[in-house]
């Protein structure tokens, strides 16, 4: 099982209803949205992957109303290693798109 820590200001965790697993996992994924005040969630894969077009939404309204020009998601751990700029114009077949490498293997 893998665990994924979300660092993800506390509005889009909020906007998403991201479950909550209660894991403890040190192999963890961490996808963390830098240089912003974070809120953190820990959830697994599987359980993050039915939500992530609620994720990738609740990323997209977050950035719309962000100011700065660009932010950086970085996703990593085990087998990955992802840096993704956010524009704030971000789409999110874009953002779906580049997170794809994180649930390769769960199919």
């Amino acid at each position: 099982m893998t665990s994924v820590r979300l660092l993800l200001p506390a509005e889009v965790v909020e906007e998403a209803d991201l479950p909550y697993e209660g894991v403890r996992d040190v192999s963890a994924v961490t996808l963390a949205v830098e240089g912003v005040a974070v809120v953190a969630n820990l959830a697994t894969l599987a359980t993050l992957q039915p939500q992530l077009g609620a994720l990738v939404a609740a990323i997209r309204n977050w950035r719309l109303r962000d100011p700065r020009p660009s932010v950086l998601l970085t996703v990593q751990g085990p087998g990955i290693d992802l840096k993704i700029d956010l524009p704030r114009n971000v789409s999110k077949a874009q953002l779906l798109d580049q997170l794809r490498p994180l649930f390769a293997d769960e199919d």
